[in-house]
C-alpha cells in the first residue's frame, strides 16, 4: 500500500514538472490520494506540503538513469547550450549571465541533471540552485516555491512560479511570466516583449529612459503607475495604454491583485 501511494505521488509530481496540472491541481490530487489514509494516522487532512515532504530520498533510485546526481554544492560545468529547462518544487534560484562559453551549476541538496544537444535539463525536489551563464541563454523555469533572482542576461525567459519574489537586473531580451503569488522586480535595458500574468502580489517594471516600447497594464484590484509620458495614452482606473518614446517591444502585464509600476531605472 505505502509503495503505491507513493508512485501515485511521483505520478502526480511527474504531471506538475511537465506542466500537464498546475499546483492547485496537482495539491487536490495529493490532498485526494492520501485522505483515507490521513484519517486514520492524522488528526488533520494531508496538505500538499506534507505530501511532498513525506516523499522519501529513495525516490532517487527511480529516477533516469541518464540524470546526474548532484548532491553537495560543489560547482559542476557544463558545455554552452542555447537554452537551460529548470524545475524546482522547493528552493531559491539565482541564475547569473557572464562572460564565458560554460554553464556552472551548483546545488544545495539533491539535484538531477541532464544534457539534450541545445538544452540543459535541471530538475531539484528541494534546495537551493546558482547557476553563472553565457549571457545570450534562454531560460526556462518552474518552480513551486522560492525566490528567483536574475542578472545579466541577455535571451528568453519563461517562468512559471506558484509562489515566491522575481527580481531582476541587467536584463535584456524578452520575458513571459505567469505569478502565482509573490513580488516581482525587473530591470531592463532593452527589451523585444514583457508579457506577465499575476494572481497577487506587486509587480515593478524599471525601464531605461529611451526605451522604445507600447505599454498595455490591467489590474483587477490595484494601482498603476507609470513615470513615463506616454503618446496615444489611454487611461482608466484599472487599464493604462500608450507608448513610451515610440513603437518597439510590446509590454503587456495583467495583474489580479496588486499594484502595477513602470518607473525609470
Amino acid at each position: 500500500m505505502w509503495r503505491c501511494t507513493l508512485n501515485e505521488r511521483l505520478r502526480i509530481l511527474k504531471m506538475l514538472e511537465e506542466g500537464k496540472i498546475n499546483s492547485e491541481e496537482a495539491a487536490r490530487l495529493l490532498e485526494a490520494l492520501n485522505s483515507s489514509e490521513s484519517r486514520k494516522r492524522h488528526p488533520h487532512p494531508f496538505s500538499f506540503w506534507q505530501s511532498i515532504e513525506t516523499i522519501p530520498d529513495m525516490v532517487s533510485s527511480a529516477m533516469h538513469s541518464a540524470f546526474k546526481d548532484i548532491s553537495s554544492f560543489e560547482p559542476v560545468n557544463y558545455a554552452k547550450k542555447e537554452k537551460i529547462e529548470l524545475r524546482l518544487v522547493s528552493g531559491d534560484i539565482n541564475v547569473k549571465g557572464i562572460d564565458t562559453d560554460t554553464i556552472t551549476v551548483q546545488k544545495d541538496g539533491f539535484g538531477q541533471v541532464k544534457e539534450h544537444d541545445d538544452t540543459l535539463e535541471i530538475k531539484t525536489f528541494s534546495g537551493d540552485v546558482s547557476i553563472t551563464l553565457p549571457k545570450h541563454t534562454n531560460l526556462i523555469i518552474k518552480g513551486v516555491s522560492g525566490d528567483l533572482e536574475l542578472s545579466d542576461i541577455d535571451g528568453t525567459i519563461e517562468i512559471a512560479s506558484v509562489s515566491g519574489d522575481i527580481t531582476g537586473k541587467n536584463l535584456s531580451g524578452g520575458i513571459k511570466a505567469d505569478i502565482v503569488s509573490g513580488d516581482v522586480d525587473l530591470q531592463y535595458d532593452k527589451t523585444d516583449r514583457i508579457e506577465i500574468h499575476a494572481k497577487t502580489g506587486d509587480i515593478v517594471l524599471r525601464l531605461v529612459r529611451d526605451v522604445a516600447a507600447e505599454i498595455e497594464v490591467e489590474t483587477g484590484e490595484g494601482d498603476i503607475e507609470c513615470e513615463f509620458d506616454l503618446k496615444d495614452k489611454v487611461e482608466k482606473d484599472d487599464y493604462l495604454k500608450g507608448i513610451i518614446n515610440k513603437t518597439g517591444g510590446k509590454i503587456y502585464i495583467r495583474n489580479e491583485y496588486g499594484d502595477v509600476a513602470i518607473l525609470r531605472k
